[in-house]
């Protein structure tokens, strides 16, 4: 938990005083009651949900993604959620919209279940029918969603859809003390020169020298024309996703992921699987190279995109020197790939865990914009051209900074350690040495122990602890203006298709 402390002196701003005589009369009035779990069975069901999500706020327990609404505690959303706000009115789609908030909020709040203390557990109640929490959480949020008419044309499916809107990852009150309109142009020229030392140091062409470390995925079938038979054939629910079963994800998963390549052989540049101390701290087992895979969706225009991601991480950044801004403990990469709704591989992204050094390849069927609708320009680099069959991504990284300096299609090389894929969603529930589980991630999203010296300089920006690891869907991925990894209007705003224009 993070407290701020402000401190005023002398008189308080009118403006200021009102704001604090609202407060005080809020705070005044009266609370609400819990529901009464002896007034029926939507009682019940409100006041398990109640007493849940205050024992997991009490504990500091809640999962990374964020808090459901009061008003709806059976839901909760991601940007990509966020955008069918307009196409609700629909039946089909409110009802695949709804299936999917409540998976998320059920997914979430088994971990969180998880997280809490026995005596925490036994201290909420429960409907007298329902007794296991997956039982109580299942029937409870279908419960509670036909109680509140959500499904129907005039049921209050708006205010759940306005209840559940994301907020972004940007602190503005941090802007404001800041100075961030003057700020804001020494960040961005700071940010340009980065871009420009990227292009001239990227290629497109794989290293001649075999690298001294190798990471191969554990199963060698596939490419990607194999994961876009996949997607070209499966049925799409009314959001558009692909209606896949859990195996068919899981090759898809295999068929496409990555060659990972590092150019020193040093433990900080090992891949490794990540695990908590006992005092929540992270650390990496760089004997068991595991890639956590999982797919994600945007928009472009109507349509629905798959994007699937891997993730790795390290021990750490290095420092470099003594007054090296950017080193620090825990290091990681998410490789991102982008596929039409016919399965053809649209783009590849890379991203730090951090947020940090967002990288666009344009592969096929996308163009730039002359201008991108966002403050901070996009860094897009030459793409690694469309892959040829048995091709697999290579993606080679710097040592120590694990900048990616080259991204290509070829096939599998000889040699290698074989890393294992396992799905993101167990970092948000690692054992703990001494027993008990707890998240890589803490509620805010960030990973606790991760902090950079960098924060010192670009806490301007209203971003969250700067160069910090954090969960998916908590990256803010822009030091000037708004931008976030999970954008589900991403691409529109920096590309266009070629016959769109």
């Amino acid at each position: 938990m993070h407290h701020r402390v402000v401190r005023h002196s002398g008189r308080l701003p009118c403006g200021l005083l009102v704001l604090l005589v609202g407060a005080l009369l809020a705070g005044c009035a009266a609370v609400p009651d819990p529901p009464d779990p002896e007034d029926g069975p939507e009682a019940a069901c409100r006041a398990f949900f109640h007493g849940m999500d205050q024992r997991v706020e009490e504990a500091g327990v809640r999962d990374g993604i964020g808090a459901p609404p009061a008003a709806y505690p059976y839901l909760r959303s991601t940007r990509f959620l966020d955008s069918f706000r307009e196409s609700l009115n629909d039946p089909a789609a409110r009802g695949a919209w709804l299936n999917a908030a409540q998976a998320l909020d059920r997914a979430a709040r088994l971990l969180e279940w998880q997280h809490l203390q026995e005596q925490e557990r036994e201290s909420i109640p429960r409907p007298a029918d329902l007794e296991h929490p997956e039982a109580v959480i299942d029937a409870c949020g279908d419960r509670l969603r036909q109680a509140d008419g959500l499904d129907a044309d005039n049921g209050a499916w708006s205010e759940a859809a306005d209840a559940l809107s994301v907020p972004d990852e940007y602190i503005t009150w941090q802007r404001a003390v800041g100075v961030y309109p003057v700020s804001r142009w020494f960040i961005r020229a700071g940010v340009a020169t980065w871009q420009r030392g990227v292009r001239t140091d990227f290629t497109n062409q794989v290293a001649e020298e075999t690298p001294a470390l190798r990471y191969l995925p554990a199963a060698g079938d596939g490419d990607v024309a194999a994961g876009a038979r996949l997607l070209a054939g499966a049925d799409l629910n009314p959001l558009g996703w692909p209606q896949l079963s859990e195996t068919q994800w899981q090759e898809l998963f295999r068929a496409v992921a990555p060659v990972v390549e590092v150019e020193r052989n040093a433990e900080y540049n090992r891949i490794g699987r990540p695990s908590l101390t006992a005092e929540g701290l992270p650390d990496v087992d760089t004997g068991d190279p595991v890639v956590y895979a999982h797919a994600s969706g945007t928009r472009f225009g109507d349509q629905t995109l798959v994007q699937i991601n891997y993730t790795w991480w390290f021990t750490e950044r290095p420092l470099d020197h003594w007054f090296d801004l950017l080193g620090g403990r825990l290091d990681g990469l998410n490789l991102r790939l982008t596929f039409s709704t016919a399965g053809d591989l649209l783009l590849v992204e890379s991203m730090h865990n951090c947020g940090c050094y967002h990288q666009h390849y344009p592969v096929q069927g996308l163009e730039a914009r002359s201008s991108a609708d966002y403050a901070e320009p996009p860094l897009i680099l030459p793409g690694p051209g469309e892959p040829a069959q048995g091709e697999r991504l290579r993606v080679h990284l710097q040592d120590g900074s694990h900048y990616v300096t080259r991204l290509a299609f070829a096939p599998v090389p000889d040699g290698g350690e074989r890393y294992a894929l396992a799905p993101y969603d167990t970092l948000r529930s690692l054992p703990l040495e001494g027993g008990g589980h707890a998240s890589l991630f803490q509620p805010d999203g960030l990973v606790a122990g991760t902090e950079r010296s960098e924060r010192w300089f670009f806490w301007v920006s209203g971003v969250p602890e700067p160069g910090a690891m954090r969960q998916y869907h908590r990256h803010a991925t822009a030091f000037v203006g708004r931008r976030h990894f999970d954008d589900a209007d991403l691409l529109e705003r920096i590309y266009r298709w070629p016959a769109a224009e």
